[in-house]
């Protein structure tokens, strides 16, 4: 409604502008016509050019402007459809609640640094210095595009307090470095395919699980994603117990995560979630065998998510976890 209401006061304003143009021109030709005389004596009498046409250029403004001021009615008219607009527009809008929020928002209990990216949400451990939730949607749209991971380097992140992680700490490590937001999931757009490489979307990775079951699960969800048009996910490190392995060639070393969940959902008529934990490891794990549901990995991480559903939506979807719904 508000766009249609611009468009005709610019409608408006364009043709009454027109109309006002002419009637300038008209009168501002016929001026010099009709007084030319008036113009050789301010000539004569030491007048420049421009302040010689001074007399009829006033004329012809005022010949142009003066029926518009006149036409206050119209302008009125606009003006109490414009407020009439203003106020429908407001009463059509429906108010936000905290449940219709943001779905790919994770409530996370440790001490980490936010940082939302164009394409995903990332809550990063300075302390162990890998994220430890990673969050984003996923269009039908976004699986495909032209900005793929050819010539973008992973790069550190300079958004995070003390000495970034790089590469170099990887080197070596036996471990790959494994994207949290794939790369696969940004083709859509320039600036999220190079976020995806910053180093604050990575966790070290076994290998086999980064370039088998975990690439498995990515492609997994880019087809969810063109089946039902939408869905939400999230994934990150699962670490058990006080102690765990690092790597780094730095006074602070990166942790080495225990296993990796992802969660995922579908919202709508059918809402649906689904979870999965692979252990960090070479063996092969079989997708059917790594399902869990929601609870199941809110109680593994301490994390929750979907928290912006309806809380009897939540309760139902986070305690199933049907691979065949999917």
């Amino acid at each position: 409604m508000i766009t249609a209401y611009v468009i005709l006061v610019i409608a408006v304003v364009i043709w009454k502008g027109y109309l006002a143009w002419k009637r300038g021109m008209r009168t501002y030709r016929r001026d010099l016509e009709e007084h030319d005389s008036l113009r050789e004596y301010l000539l004569g009498n030491g007048a420049s050019r421009r302040e010689s046409l001074r007399p009829f250029v006033n004329h012809a403004l005022e010949r142009a402007l003066k029926p518009m001021s006149a036409q206050w009615r119209l302008w009125l008219i606009l003006v109490v459809l414009g407020l009439l607009v203003a106020l429908f527009t407001k009463a059509d809008t429906p108010k936000k609640t905290s449940k219709t929020n943001d779905l790919t928002m994770v409530r996370v209990n440790e001490e980490t640094t936010f940082l939302r990216r164009y394409a995903y949400k990332c809550w990063y451990s300075e302390t162990m210095r890998i994220p430890l939730a990673v969050s984003w949607y996923l269009v039908g749209d976004h699986v495909t595009g032209t900005f793929k991971r050819k010539g973008v380097a992973f790069h550190a992140d300079y958004d995070v307090k003390g000495v970034p992680v790089t590469t170099q700490d990887y080197v070596q490590s036996g471990y790959d470095r494994g994207h949290m937001c794939p790369s696969g999931d940004n083709k859509w757009n320039q600036l999220a395919q190079e976020q995806s490489f910053l180093m604050t979307n990575i966790c070290p990775q076994s290998h086999q699980l980064n370039t088998n079951d975990w690439n498995d699960l990515e492609q997994r969800c880019r087809n969810w994603a063109k089946k039902y048009g939408r869905i939400y996910i999230a994934c990150g490190p699962v670490l058990r117990g006080d102690k765990h392995k690092t790597i780094g060639k730095r006074k602070n070393r990166i942790t080495v995560p225990e296993a990796f969940y992802k969660v995922v959902l579908r919202a709508g008529r059918d809402t649906t979630a689904i979870g999965f934990v692979y252990e960090n490891n070479d063996e092969r794990q079989p997708m059917r065998q790594a399902v869990c549901t929601v609870d199941e990995v809110e109680r593994l991480t301490g994390l929750d998510f979907f928290h912006h559903l309806p809380d009897a939506v939540e309760s139902r979807v986070e305690q199933s976890a049907r691979f065949d719904a999917w």
